[in-house]
């Protein structure tokens, strides 16, 4: 089925089935409260740094934008982040990524496009063959989507660099459009990582190192979720792509968004 043509769908990134570093090694906590503030501590909930293999998946190139949503709200009938007029964006901000947005909401996001005829298309326009509709990521895909398997300390590599990412460090101080900071790129080409928004996942609140059937991945337990990748009003230390963050499902404002995945059909599978 192809998309319809009023959904402004991104194009979405397959990320391959390959081990990839996810965390931080304890012997780096020490440099980070030095470089960032805090204590050595205040990053334990990053350590240790360990070895993971996900199934390939595919993820949005960049977050769901005002456009895309505003299709829910009419469509569905779904509440308007606050600062929209009514069931429209702010004027200008259509290729902006939505915000104030909570974890239920974005799941409700995810259900109602779950129902629409569209079809998920890679990045040259190809296809995606999926299982089960569009999703949040989780906290393990997101990280490996933004830093690929080699460990690197923000999407581009080891150096922050402010035309890279949308955040305090040089920003507007508000979102910008979407792939607005292209030399930003993260290994497989995603684009918004780091900085602009923060990005809700679907993982529990829990201490590394990372197992998906210890219950973190389980979508009805009551807890906090971890969010990813900080946004344009963060200094650039909660733009790395190891720093985790979390709120209560409920949870709305000016800087939390979010940004698709799909689980791709096993070969020879039907979809």
């Amino acid at each position: 089925m192809d998309a319809t043509p009023d959904l402004p769908l991104p194009a979405f990134v397959v990320v391959p089935a390959v081990p990839f570093l996810m965390g931080t090694p304890e012997a780096d906590l020490s440099d980070l409260a030095r470089r960032y503030g805090g204590t050595r501590e205040s990053y334990r909930e990053e350590a240790p740094r360990h070895e993971v293999l996900l199934p390939a998946f595919a993820i949005a190139e960049v977050p769901v934008t005002n456009a895309l949503y505003a299709a829910f709200v009419t469509g569905a009938g779904a509440p308007a982040p606050l600062a929209w007029r009514g069931a429209t964006p702010p004027a200008g901000r259509l290729d902006h990524p939505v915000v104030d947005i909570s974890l239920d909401e974005a799941r409700s996001f995810c259900d109602w496009l779950r129902q629409q005829s569209v079809t998920f298309r890679d990045v040259v326009g190809n296809p995606l063959a999926v299982r089960g509709g569009p999703r949040l990521p989780t906290e393990a895909e997101w990280e490996h989507a933004a830093r690929g398997s080699d460990g690197r300390t923000f999407p581009w590599g080891e150096v922050f660099a402010p035309h890279c990412a949308n955040t305090r460090d040089g920003g507007p101080g508000a979102t910008t459009p979407v792939g607005a900071y292209p030399a930003g790129a993260s290994p497989y080409g995603l684009l918004d990582m780091a900085g602009n928004v923060w990005e809700w996942t679907a993982s529990l609140d829990r201490p590394y190192p990372y197992r998906p059937d210890d219950g973190r991945e389980d979508l009805v337990a009551p807890g906090r979720r971890i969010m990813r990748g900080g946004c344009y009003a963060n200094p650039h230390g909660y733009t790395r792509c190891a720093c985790r963050f979390r709120l209560p499902p409920t949870v709305r404002n000016e800087f939390t968004g979010f940004r698709l995945a799909v689980s791709l059909a096993r070969e020879g599978s039907k979809v």
